[in-house]
This record gives structure tokens, sequence and C-alpha cells, in this order.
């Protein structure tokens, strides 16, 4: 599949900023104007659907995901806008702390953000949502 042009991303982005004013007037919660980004524009990534679904830059996002980091006693990483976009389009993919940094900061499942992986068995391999201050951290026993 080959990549949006930059005329395309911004008629994608207007397009996902309609429909999430459409749903919040609905009273909507964010998951079902998340599902319905990704049913009306499905070359988007869940990813970037649940970015434009709270309708957050990439600037926002990274703020929220520093808060994350913050609130649990740690060093905020390195993450960039640039990196965040591999993310949403491709060809790079979060680790397991990130996507679960993710999906906290918004507010949903990794599942959910497209980010599980899958094991050898078939089945998605999440780690446990209460797990939240066991990413990273010296001397954490898994």
């Amino acid at each position: 599949m080959s990549r949006p042009t930059r005329a395309r991303r911004e008629q994608i982005r207007r397009e996902a900023a309609t429909i999430r004013a459409r749903c919040e007037c609905e009273g909507r919660p964010v998951e079902e104007i998340a599902d319905t980004i990704g049913e009306r524009i499905p070359e988007l990534s869940a990813l970037e659907g649940w970015r434009l679904a709270l309708g957050w830059t990439r600037a926002q996002t990274l703020a929220t995901v520093a808060r994350v980091y913050a609130d649990d006693g740690l060093r905020v990483p390195g993450l960039s806008a640039e990196q965040l976009c591999r993310f949403e389009h491709g060809p790079d993919r979060p680790g397991p702390e990130y996507a679960q940094v993710l999906a906290r900061a918004y507010g949903t499942t990794e599942h959910r953000l497209g980010l599980t992986t899958r094991c050898a068995c078939g089945r998605d391999e999440t780690r446990d949502p209460s797990d939240r201050l066991g990413y990273r951290r010296a001397g954490a026993v898994r």
C-alpha cells in the first residue's frame, strides 16, 4: 500500500475531526468515536484512529505519555513525534513498554490500539493492565 500524500493526510485529519465532532454531539464515548473513525477511514491504523478520536495532536500525545511516566516516578523517554508517526504508519511498531504506556495514555487497551503481538499459539499476548509499574524498573520480577 502506498503512503498517502500530504494533501490526503490533511483530508483524513479533517474528516476524522468532523466525525469526532458529530459523535461528541451525539454523546458517544471515545471508544465508539474511534470505532466510527476506523470504519469510515479504513486506511488509518487503530493507533492513529484513537489519537484522532481524542482530538489530540502528536505533541499532545507525547505530553500525555510523559505524564504517564512521570506519574509512575519514571524518567520520561525520548519518544518523538516522528517516532509516533512511524508507529502509526509503519514500518516501526512500539515495543511492549511503549505499547502499554500508549494504551494508558489513550485510556484503552493495547488490543484496541492494534498493538498486541501474537504468540506461537496464535493468541494475543497482552500484559496485565494492572501492571502499571512493572515496565523497565530496576529489580522488577516478572
